[in-house]
């Protein structure tokens, strides 16, 4: 209750009068294989839907580092999502960037350039991601890949442009495919970029239920780079 009704509503109850420099960094997200349905919940749409909280999900340690610092000289709550999985990655390693490395809340980063489609993800799913992406150059297929890293406020001109340049995109996210927060990105682009796309919006995502404790379980719940990769032949072969 405090979350949701207390600490995003200080400044516009004291009518600006309050600030709430508050960070709350929470772990988040399956592919633990075996964390089940109490340690493998995503989730993140639960909490990017109030007015007044910022909600960050970084990919990578560098990433980490400079939103972290961003939230700490915040005035407003923040929502600091750290996804599990990512804690033993040795892929997301970085050079520490210096004490005053920040990144801008509502800023994306493209993590890989390409031309025909492009990915809009976060978190676990930019590796995956990417992955897939390197698959698809055996089928000449170039996959753009959007890292958002804020996931509220999010990019959305970053979005947008990637979307003119490619005029394919798929949304992926690790909430479950209804009601999860790439649903919102997905209608978004049909709503507005609908004349730059030459096939339809794609998602993929969690199915529609609890992560399960045995791993080949919780791989068949949870989206996978097959599951990518065939969202990539499909939207280009539209």
């Amino acid at each position: 209750m405090q979350l949701h009704n207390e600490v995003p509503l200080l400044r516009w109850r004291s009518h600006n009068g309050w600030k709430c420099p508050m960070v709350v960094r929470v772990p988040i997200g399956g592919y633990l294989k075996g964390g089940a349905i109490y340690h493998s919940q995503s989730g993140a749409s639960l909490f990017t839907q109030i007015p007044g909280w910022r909600v960050v999900m970084p990919s990578s340690a560098v990433d980490a580092n400079g939103l972290l610092r961003t939230a700490i000289r915040c005035d407003d709550p923040v929502l600091f999502l750290e996804h599990k999985h990512l804690y033993r990655q040795t892929y997301n390693k970085g050079v520490y960037p210096g004490p005053e490395f920040m990144i801008p809340f509502g800023k994306a980063k493209v993590v890989r350039e390409g031309d025909d489609v492009t990915i809009v993800t976060y978190g676990a799913l930019v590796q995956r991601s990417l992955l897939a992406a390197r698959r698809a150059v055996e089928r000449d297929i170039s996959v753009e890949v959007i890292d958002l890293r804020s996931l509220n406020p999010f990019d959305w001109r970053a979005i947008e442009r990637s979307v003119r340049k490619t005029n394919r995109v798929i949304v992926a996210y690790e909430d479950s495919i209804s009601w999860g927060y790439g649903a919102e990105i997905a209608a978004r682009i049909a709503d507005e970029l609908f004349d730059y796309l030459d096939a339809p919006v794609k998602r993929v995502a969690a199915l529609d239920c609890f992560v399960g404790y045995a791993p080949d379980l919780e791989e068949a719940t949870l989206p996978q780079i097959d599951d990518l990769l065939e969202a990539i032949n499909k939207t280009t072969s539209y």
